[in-house]
């Protein structure tokens, strides 16, 4: 006999069983292993094993088919049950899964990575792993150690896996997939694979002594042993014999077609050959003249359905154990107190119905005891006395009687209800025997008080990751949206990456890309279906509304960030702040920011922008906020009105996005609110998600990089190519956490460029001006124009807003400039003196201008003063258009 391990990255096949001497030399191993798998990101490991589930989820892979062909031999299964456990093992690595795994045990995947401040408690959690754990896997379903192993590796622990005796294959096979999935071996060279023998008890003290904690799986005898000499330090961790069984009640027979419910019945029962501490064993019918008909159908199932699951190979002792329970059943036949149902050539499957109601555990083996029950109270007093034993319970019954059961027989050691047919699947985010498994691998590190909280973006010691490290980053996120996106799969097919300049041969992803392939066009940019997410509509200026996806997961890490944006700014939980970004159809930044408003533990009014203006001013002289966050039309609009109605409203702070401010009409809010504060609420949009923030030190269009959520370019508008800092082009981004709707090499349509400066605060990551949006410049009369360069012109005039447009159009065969002005007063629309000044002020500071109009190669240059609101505003969004070409 020859053992296989597979140690920290190495296989090795040895003669022996591992010695103590053996064991010492892992132990030195293990300590290194426990500084080294901490360094690893928890979105690293969810992506080796994701890549796992996609070895197992392929029916042409090696392993697939090598575990297909030895292990019905090794482990008693058929091959249609070890195919069935397969795919199952495929769903149980999905990145996909695990993520909603942690999220439902832990609440926030990136606990495992750092510490994270609770609004709710106004201090800091981390979930510290314990060490090295010992998982003692059982033999009875061959998935069941490696779903202890994946535990272990989700919460960071060094873990030894000793294979049972039974399997020593499957582990080993499983070992080589993940090697092959992490190439990098970060992962990969932080587990054992371990074949020795059980009961020797000097390797077992030792073990006790050396493992943080101990996970045992399987009998009494091996728990009790592990439970021997235990050191204080050394968590123990049961998962012992279980028995299931299943309630089946008058009620629930009425609300369910009976050959349905034996079918259901029958699946719990063949899975695994019902070697699962789930899978029923007695099934308890409320009394009633069902039983021999439930028997007989039951049996029918059994038999057919083994036509799709053949039973696996018995063993001897399996043989004799069964026959002798069936012989059993016989003679009580014989009395009238017992009724058998079985095939007479074979030992494939027994249905016993029995009188008396006494639990009485199965042979297993396709072996289900029926028996009656009177009521709640005669139940509980047969089952009482195996309350240590019990785990799971299917049931059939009315909705308040599954409340009744729930509650009574949860009190004698049952930890999972469901429903019968569904025994031997559990639910996604259900605990195991009353309690989260990676809860119980971890410990909480908390931090109570903190003056000032560390955790805030981008602190003075962030550092800029090298342009390797970012590259490896990107490169991991391409692969996943390659992998899991058909649109993505296609483009990138014959794309190698080698560095980061080899991203200039993805194709740009522009606005109508994205919505073509995206519901309700199509979905082919999606990675997954859209389960626990949220739709969005952005439509911007255009008005024509389009969709954006994000997971809770996502949505929920956006809000964190966008509330350390607001703090980065200015904002703090002292502070009372108006929501004034748009509200309903749709719209994400009034919900984004109450919620990012609430983490901050600010005092919220969301009031919204598009709340009538009165609403607006009443709201705010009654509840007095010293905080405004909203877009820059609508905060303009309430100080053109306080101006009107010479109301003396003072707003200490003013955060904006969605729109570019303009310098003029940042000094003109300091005029009017009296703001000492006035900073972006963060570059971002609902399809690309979140760019880039403002700290106290920068003004304008100028944003530090969000450097860990998005890679940034600049693109020539005409040629594509990557433009040197300095130089100003469209920005376009590639977002590394957007997984649902992955945005590689997207084009946000607004124009900026990068600066080779650092900022003053301190922070090191790459700064960038935001210049406005590329369809804010227009060429007429052969001169380009920007819509920024009039804003400093028209706001010398003190009766216009600095709310305008510029329209283009063609008169004859030249083209014409119509620039459009809102007035803060009604009563000047017909000033033509004004008209005129403003048209003489415009020429005189813009020469090319100017010269186009003298050289006639503009046919018109017209001005047009409207009454306050009179530009049209988009409906939805509340903004305006800046820049519209009509020829």
């Amino acid at each position: 006999m020859s053992y296989q391990h597979y140690i920290f990255g190495k296989f090795i096949t040895a003669k022996n069983s591992l010695s103590l001497k053996n064991m010492e030399e892992i132990f030195k191993k293990a300590q290194i292993a426990k500084t080294e798998i901490q360094k690893i990101s928890i979105d690293y490991i969810l992506e080796v094993l994701d890549r796992t589930a996609k070895i197992w989820s392929n029916p042409e892979s090696k392993f697939y088919k090598t575990t297909l062909k030895l292990m019905p031999k090794v482990v008693g299964f058929s091959p249609e049950m070890i195919k069935f456990s397969l795919d199952i093992l495929g769903d149980i690595l999905s990145s996909k899964n695990l993520e909603k795994k942690i999220s439902f045990e832990l609440g926030n995947k990136y606990y495992l990575d750092r510490f994270i401040y609770k609004n709710s408690y106004a201090g800091y959690f981390r979930a510290q792993n314990l060490g090295i754990i010992l998982h003692v896997s059982a033999g009875n379903i061959f998935l069941g150690g490696i779903d202890s192993l994946i535990n272990g590796m989700l919460t960071k622990n060094v873990n030894l896996l000793k294979v049972a005796s039974s399997d020593p294959l499957f582990p080993i096979l499983f070992a080589q997939s993940l090697k092959e999935a992490d190439p990098r071996g970060m992962l990969a060279n932080n587990f054992c694979v371990l074949s020795f023998k059980g009961g020797e008890e000097k390797t077992e003290n030792y073990l006790k002594k050396e493992c943080d904690a101990i996970i045992v799986w399987g009998g009494e005898e091996t728990v009790k042993s592990y439970r021997k000499n235990l050191p204080l330090k050394t968590k123990l961790i049961e998962y012992g014999p279980r028995i299931g069984f299943a309630v089946i009640t008058q009620k629930g027979i009425k609300q369910n077609e009976l050959s349905g419910l034996a079918q259901s019945i029958a699946k719990d029962i063949i899975v695994w050959d019902q070697k699962a501490c789930s899978s029923p064993q007695v099934i308890y019918l409320e009394q009633n003249n069902n039983f021999i008909k439930l028997s007989k159908m039951l049996a029918e199932k059994l038999k057919q359905m083994a036509f799709d699951f053949p039973p696996g190979e018995l063993i001897l002792d399996e043989k004799i154990e069964i026959t002798k329970f069936r012989e059993m059943a016989r003679a009580d036949q014989a009395f009238g107190e017992a009724y058998l149902f079985c095939p007479k050539d074979s030992l494939n499957y027994s249905v016993v119905y029995e009188k008396d109601p006494s639990l009485k555990t199965s042979p297993l083996g396709r072996f289900i005891y029926i028996k009656p029950f009177k009521n709640i109270q005669a139940l509980i007093k047969q089952l009482k006395d195996f309350s240590a034993y019990f785990q799971s319970l299917g049931i059939c019954a009315s909705a308040m009687e599954v409340k009744i059961f729930s509650e009574q027989l949860s009190q004698i050691g049952i930890t999972r209800i469901t429903e019968i047919g569904k025994m031997h699947q559990g639910k996604l985010g259900s605990p195991h025997e009353g309690s989260f498994q990676t809860q119980e691998l971890i410990k909480w590190i908390n931090i109570e008080e903190v003056k000032e909280r560390f955790d805030i973006l981008a602190s003075t010691e962030e550092k800029e990751d090298s342009p390797e490290s970012k590259f490896k980053k990107i490169k991991q996120f391409i692969q996943f949206a390659k992998s899991n996106s058909s649109y993505y799969g296609n483009i990138l097919e014959k794309i190698k990456l080698n560095s980061l300049k080899d991203l200039n041969k993805i194709y740009l992803l522009d606005k109508q890309k994205l919505y073509e392939n995206t519901p309700p066009q199509g979905s082919a940019l999606l990675t997954g279906s859209m389960e626990r997410a949220y739709v969005f509509s952005s439509g911007g200026t255009t008005g024509a509304p389009k969709f954006s996806f994000y997971t809770y997961e996502e949505f929920d890490e956006v809000i964190e960030i966008l509330a350390q944006f607001f703090q980065i700014a200015g904002i703090n939980k002292n502070d009372t702040v108006a929501n004034l970004f748009m509200a309903g159809n749709l719209w994400s930044s009034f919900i984004v920011t109450n919620r990012a408003v609430e983490r901050i533990g600010c005092v919220d009014l969301p009031i919204a922008g598009n709340a009538d203006i009165e609403l607006i001013v009443r709201y705010i002289k009654t509840l007095n906020p010293n905080a405004l966050i909203g877009l820059p039309s609508i905060l303009i609009q309430l100080a053109h009105y306080l101006e009107e109605q010479k109301l003396n409203i003072s707003i200490e702070k003013i955060l904006y996005a969605g729109e570019h401010l303009t310098k003029e009409a940042k000094e003109y809010l300091k005029e009017i609110l009296g703001a000492k504060i006035i900073h972006s609420a963060g570059y971002a949009s609902v399809d690309a998600g979140l760019i880039g923030y403002q700290c106290m030190e920068v003004s304008g269009g100028i944003h530090h990089l969000l450097s860990d959520y998005v890679y940034l370019e600049i693109l020539d508008l005409k040629t594509q190519k990557p433009l040197k800092a300095g130089e100003k082009g469209e920005i376009v981004i590639t977002n590394l956490k957007r997984k649902l709707m992955p945005l590689i090499r997207y084009r946000t349509g607004d124009f900026g460029r990068i600066l080779k400066e650092k900022c003053s605060c301190g922070r090191s990551s790459l700064l960038f001006e935001l210049l406005g949006r590329c369809d804010d410049i227009i060429r007429v009369g052969s001169v380009s124009l920007y819509f920024d360069e009039f804003s400093k012109i028209l706001s010398a005039f003190s009766q216009l807003s600095h709310i305008f447009q510029l329209q283009a159009h063609k008169t004859g065969t030249k083209d014409a400039l119509l620039i459009k002005i809102e007035l803060k007063n009604q009563a000047e629309t017909n000033n033509l003196i004004l008209k005129e000044k403003i048209k003489e002020a415009i020429l005189q500071n813009h020469q090319e201008l100017k010269e186009a109009v003298e050289m006639e190669w503009l046919g018109e240059l017209e001005i047009e003063l409207l009454a306050p609101g009179g530009i049209p505003r988009v409906r939805r969004t509340g903004k305006i258009k800046k820049v519209l070409d009509l020829r």
